[in-house]
């Protein structure tokens, strides 16, 4: 349920590994006195620049984390020793055998994320699935062509059809050309929900493609609809179909990349409140 959070620059990108914890020595001179610009200072000197140090918070051990941000705005965790000479980038191991760069990022940047994507959400171009009545409304983030999203889609049919659960389903393409055209017929629909329902009901899942025609021809309108929801789905730093976005009832955001096995999904679904 964690977003890994990969900072696009030139110097880090080869070093953000998930699995892999690397140490970079910054310079051989005599330990500085430890302040936040040092750390500042140390990243941007490996970075040439190129990544920003927007805060400092207590890490494991003797470890300072910082959590940076790339030129694209992207942000992640990463860490420093207490003297400012060393960066670890990557996984750093508890005891228990558990991330604490996972937890971390989970702290710092996901939930951040999260309450901004779920405050922006409604502003986006969705199609409606299911009741407006209903008691539990969570976002979808799906392509036309996503098999995921198709799993996705057909294990909440049990909560949509009773009514219980509505998802706003906010669609993308990239998946295969004929993606955006997809989106788009949706989207422009009469019944948006009814062709939506078509496109996952024809689902091909062997060709991994949707069974409806992409539009031909979108309207400027229609393109600057679609390009929004697209531009959201960039701006928050998700990169899977389908992510789930929703809040639960004790007013915390949530993201969840990928379909949801039972009983998570039932669980989810109960917390999720209506915006």
């Amino acid at each position: 349920m964690n977003l890994h959070t990969h900072l696009k620059t030139t110097a880090l990108a080869s070093l953000l590994l998930v699995s892999t914890t690397v140490s970079i020595a910054a310079t051989n001179a005599p330990a500085p006195a430890v302040a936040q610009n040092n750390y500042t200072a140390l990243v941007q000197k490996i970075t040439n620049g190129q990544v920003q140090v927007i805060k400092q918070f207590a890490g494991p051990g003797d470890l300072v984390g910082l959590v940076v941000k790339s030129p694209e705005g992207q942000k992640g965790i990463i860490y420093a020793d207490k003297n400012a000479q060393y960066i670890i980038i990557g996984n750093v191991i508890m005891a228990n055998g558990q991330s604490r760069a996972a937890a971390d990022t989970d702290k710092y940047v996901n939930t951040e994320l999260a309450q901004k994507a779920w405050a922006n959400a409604s502003k986006t171009a969705w199609v409606l699935d299911g009741s407006a009545n209903a008691k539990h409304v969570i976002y979808a983030i799906g392509d036309p062509n996503c098999s995921a999203c198709h799993k996705f889609y057909s294990d909440t049919r049990s909560y949509v059809n009773s009514g219980d659960l509505a998802i706003r389903w906010i669609l993308v393409g990239f998946l295969r050309p004929s993606s955006p055209g997809m989106a788009m017929a949706i989207m422009n629909a009469k019944d948006p929900s009814a062709l939506l329902k078509q496109n996952e009901s024809q689902f091909n899942a062997g060709k991994e493609q949707g069974g409806i025609q992409p539009l031909a021809n979108p309207s400027a309108a229609l393109k600057a609809k679609f390009d929004g929801n697209t531009k959201f789905m960039s701006d928050y730093q998700f990169t899977v179909t389908p992510t789930i976005i929703f809040q639960d009832n004790q007013g915390k955001a949530h993201t969840v990349m990928g379909a949801v096995p039972e009983p998570q999904l039932k669980e989810l679904i109960g917390s999720a409140v209506k915006p």
